[in-house]
């Protein structure tokens, strides 16, 4: 099941979640919101009933649709991956997770700056401890450490200075007093090393199909540079499908007209507040004041002002998704819906789906549960309406640098 965007985009909770996390952008979705925050931030020893679970609003009373089945938007983005884009991400990911290795088949002898390939075997009275033997491990000779950096317990390497690449050599080691295994700690022992080489660091130019084989499980150069562009085309697709919801959500926003109840909006608010004080003040609201000022550079007042903003425009777009869900006749199934919700506790890190709701439920999870079945039809709501749009794509800004212009049209798959 493919993971839906909607629910990372619609909502109250998603639309003010930044209100708690200044830097992050207004438009943030509950879907992103990390699991442990919202679990922590609604975790309650009485249960808690969101002042916003008494509605039961019907957005067909409150909406005027506009003319959704043929809408026509247009995007502005990059979505096609080139082949210089493939190389030049691979490139920065050698970069940023190297410094990678390969075999100097001119070095014998091991000195002072060498990456070293060993065997080893610890050995507590002539037997084998757990733990202690590995293979192929890449270490820093003279520094006493990995090729990482981590270091090792005094003298680890000491007997390796000087070795010669197919040499086996015993290291006696004592471990510390200190030592975390308590088995160990304060031993003396001995460690059996095999040099299986000396180490040179790869270069672009070194990269081959054993380097593919290790890194990307593939056979070939060839197979992982396809990994990368796969990878690459699944990502500009998801941004293709996210700017075409957004503008489309945009869309209707623009063109069906809402009353929206101030009542219902006021609980959301009210219900937000709660949750906020929860998380941010430890559930003291007299500590409000001095949050909000010192992490958001805002009163009070101008906090729940831009609440009710921000939570005025998710209820007008709930309420649409609503009415086009009733007219379409859409109905969600208890299976959809847990397979659903399932997928999207996982992704966001939650422990369950139950943990999830108290996000979404201002706390009650009962409600949550409610109000994220409803976002999930809204989504399938707004899948609909992308299937009838017509969805320009606008590459004029992107490319004006270069000198050229280019627009496609194409209809959504």
């Amino acid at each position: 099941m493919k993971k839906r965007l909607v629910a990372l985009m619609l909502g109250a909770m998603l639309a003010v979640s930044a209100a708690g996390c200044g830097a992050e952008d207004e438009n943030n979705a509950v879907g992103e919101t990390e699991g442990t925050e919202s679990v922590e931030g609604t975790e309650t020893s009485e249960k808690v009933v969101a002042a916003s679970s008494a509605f039961d609003l019907k957005g067909s009373d409150y909406v005027k649709l506009c003319d959704y089945n043929d809408i026509s938007i247009t995007i502005t983005g990059d979505y096609e991956v080139e082949d210089t884009e493939v190389h030049d991400y691979f490139a920065q990911t050698f970069t940023d997770y190297g410094p990678f290795y390969m075999e100097d088949t001119e070095k014998q002898v091991i000195e002072e700056g060498d990456i070293v390939d060993v065997d080893y075997v610890g050995k507590l009275d002539g037997e084998a401890f757990e733990g202690g033997s590995a293979e192929h491990q890449l270490i820093d000779v003279y520094n006493n450490a990995s090729a990482t950096g981590s270091g090792y317990i005094e003298g680890f390497t000491d007997g390796l200075k000087g070795a010669k690449v197919g040499d086996v050599i015993d290291c006696d080691v004592t471990f510390p007093e200190d030592y975390g295994n308590a088995d160990l700690a304060g031993k003396a022992v001995v460690f059996t090393f095999t040099v299986n080489s000396i180490q040179k660091e790869m270069t672009l130019d070194d990269v081959n199909d054993e380097f593919a084989m290790e890194q990307f499980q593939v056979e070939t150069v060839e197979e992982m540079y396809e990994v990368i562009r796969e990878a690459l085309e699944q990502q500009a697709d998801f941004m293709k499908q996210r700017d075409t919801y957004t503008t489309l959500q945009q869309y209707l926003m623009d063109n069906c007209t809402v009353e929206v109840p101030e009542d219902y909006v006021a609980a959301r608010v009210s219900d937000y507040k709660n949750q906020y004080i929860t998380y941010y003040c430890g559930g003291d609201e007299s500590q409000l004041e001095n949050y909000v000022s010192t992490y958001e550079g805002k009163t009070v007042e101008e906090m729940e002002a831009y609440w009710q903003e921000n939570l005025t425009q998710a209820v007008r777009l709930e309420l649409i998704m609503d009415a086009i869900a009733e007219e379409m006749d859409l109905t969600v199934s208890d299976e959809d819906f847990e397979a659903y919700a399932q997928m999207m506790a996982a992704s966001g890190g939650y422990e369950s789906p139950e943990a999830m709701y108290g996000l979404y439920g201002y706390g009650d999870a009962e409600y949550g549960s409610r109000y994220f079945r409803d976002l999930y039809l809204y989504d399938l709501a707004l899948e609909k309406v992308a299937e009838n749009a017509k969805v320009t794509v606008d590459t004029t800004l992107l490319e004006s640098e270069e000198g050229t212009e280019t627009v496609e049209e194409t209809e959504l798959p």
